[in-house]
């Protein structure tokens, strides 16, 4: 863990990661992702996270979440996932 900022968190790609609130930071973007893989893991997420954070030209995501969730019935019977859970990750893209 990584103190950055007045919060901890981790460093991925040059990207800060943090669950906290980071005040005073200017929002860019909110970033959502997922992986339609349950056997994908958090490593996957935040590199695609980090991707889309530099894009914008964000320095950090704060209010970080991820996890898996169950896919809903109908997203199994009208597309193709691999899975019946994904992964997913989300956040606020802010550069300080």
């Amino acid at each position: 863990m990584e103190t950055l900022y007045g919060v901890t968190g981790t460093i991925f790609n040059n990207i800060f990661f943090t669950e906290s609130f980071i005040a005073n930071a200017a929002q860019l973007k909110r970033i959502r992702v997922e992986i339609s893989r349950q056997n994908s893991n958090l490593t996957k997420i935040k590199e695609k996270m980090a991707n889309e954070a530099k894009v914008v030209g964000a320095t950090a995501i704060m209010n970080f979440k991820y996890g898996q969730r169950a896919h809903k019935r109908w997203d199994l019977v009208f597309s193709f996932k691999w899975d019946t859970e994904s992964w997913y990750g989300e956040g606020d893209a802010i550069k300080i």
